[in-house]
């Protein structure tokens, strides 16, 4: 992440356990490269479906995602990736605010941490950082605020 990740809050991310809400993807040839490594832009395809999956559980068959794009993400990659693999990734949402949210992922082979990442998520209509519809808003941000992950945060 950035220089001013602890190094408790690193080995934190890096442990299955700590991710409340888990999606299993797996990797298909076609994103090795040609030394056989899965190409590093793949893996933040793999902390998109964490997030989507959160929402997803949070939300049941809602477009809650539709309106949010990633406005930063960090990512780490800790270890090479091979195919045939199947990734598990971990999501936990670690802040919300009035026009965006924070997760931390981790992906993982078997118990076995490969890269973590952190997404801030904007709420964008016609181009532009706003606060959701006051109904919609509401509803998200109970979800995302009790799903919030305040374990080892300070928080």
């Amino acid at each position: 992440m950035t220089d001013t990740t602890n190094e408790t809050e690193r080995s934190r991310m890096r442990s299955l356990a700590t991710y409340p809400h888990l999606v299993t993807s797996v990797v298909r040839f076609c994103d090795t490269d040609r030394l056989g490594h899965v190409n590093n832009t793949v893996l933040p395809q793999f902390v998109e479906a964490g997030r989507v999956g959160l929402i997803d559980e949070l939300q049941p068959g809602s477009n809650a995602i539709r309106y949010w794009v990633v406005a930063r993400l960090e990512v780490d990659y800790i270890s090479e990736l091979h195919f045939p693999a199947t990734v598990i990734t971990g999501t936990r949402t670690t802040r919300v605010g009035r026009t965006s949210w924070t997760v931390e992922s981790g992906l993982f082979v078997e118990q076995t941490c490969i890269a973590t990442a952190r997404s801030v998520l904007v709420h964008v209509r016609d181009g532009k950082s706003t606060p959701p519809d006051a109904e919609f808003s509401a509803a998200l941000h109970q979800d995302l605020a009790a799903a919030v992950d305040t374990a080892g945060t300070g928080v």
